[in-house]
């Protein structure tokens, strides 16, 4: 009887499913993000499910709901001083540098040093915002791009920055209050601060690689005009932003401690 119970269970985990490469994927960059950046955890949600109120890209964009997450977003920012007259140029600028600041870096890591690319199609991404109307976690449902593992870094910051973020500043531009222009400002330091974030990972040789695609070359391997080109720039040694953010025209907000301002 024992036996035969053996060989039943044997059976049993002989058949049992493989997990799938969906699964894998998410566990490998769950255990990676945790060991090398455990806080990218704390606003990141992979392979779980989303609640009902995380919204996707198409969601979130339409006219109704983002002008009622940035109504919100305002109310918040002045607060503490109802009576000004309020900017939206720089409400804006704020805002996007919440969603793309949490979203950015962890796509990053993903896409920078794990062999298997992560798909970034918009409908795999969901956005829970705080109740004061900016971006607080992305929810990820993890899924292969299918990309062979010799596809370059350089390809997959093209795939980062044509399919995860042009969607979000097209969106932000289409209210009319904001230029694509300073969001992607924003964005260049964010990824040129990043990528000096990943230089033990990756190597100098390699950051430098993707910091002369990213920032000096005017167009993608596709022919379609870089967005990043020049957002920053070198002084001084140093790759700095080129563009104030604008953050510094919003009550309670500090002034960048690099302002181009200063």
């Amino acid at each position: 009887m024992a036996y035969r119970s053996l060989a039943f269970n044997n059976d049993l985990i002989w058949r049992a499913p493989l997990p799938s490469a969906e699964r894998k994927l998410a566990n490998a960059l769950h255990d990676k993000i945790a060991a090398l950046r455990p806080h990218l955890l704390d606003f990141l949600r992979l392979n779980e499910e989303a609640p009902h109120h995380a919204l996707t890209l198409t969601e979130w964009s339409q006219p109704a709901m983002l002008s009622s997450l940035l109504a919100t977003w305002s109310d918040h920012i002045y607060r503490n001083q109802p009576g000004k007259p309020r900017e939206q140029k720089p409400l804006l600028s704020l805002w996007a540098q919440w969603y793309i600041g949490l979203l950015v870096p962890p796509l990053m890591l993903a896409l920078l040093s794990e062999e298997r690319a992560l798909s970034l199609a918009p409908e795999h991404f969901r956005v829970e915002f705080h109740e004061t109307g900016r971006a607080a976690r992305f929810w990820i449902e993890v899924h292969s791009a299918g990309a062979s593992p010799e596809q370059s870094a350089q390809s997959r910051m093209e795939k980062l920055i044509a399919t995860a973020l042009q969607p979000v500043v097209q969106a932000l531009e289409a209210t009319g209050d904001i230029n694509g222009k300073l969001i992607w400002s924003n964005t260049g330091y964010l990824i040129n601060w990043y990528l000096g974030e990943m230089k033990t990972l990756l190597g100098d040789e390699k950051i430098a690689a993707l910091r002369q695609h990213c920032f000096f070359e005017k167009q993608f391997s596709d022919g379609q005009d870089n967005p990043l080109w020049r957002t920053v720039v070198l002084r001084e040694g140093q790759l700095v932003r080129r563009t104030c953010c604008q953050r510094y025209r919003l009550p309670d907000v500090q002034q960048c401690g690099d302002c181009t301002l200063k």
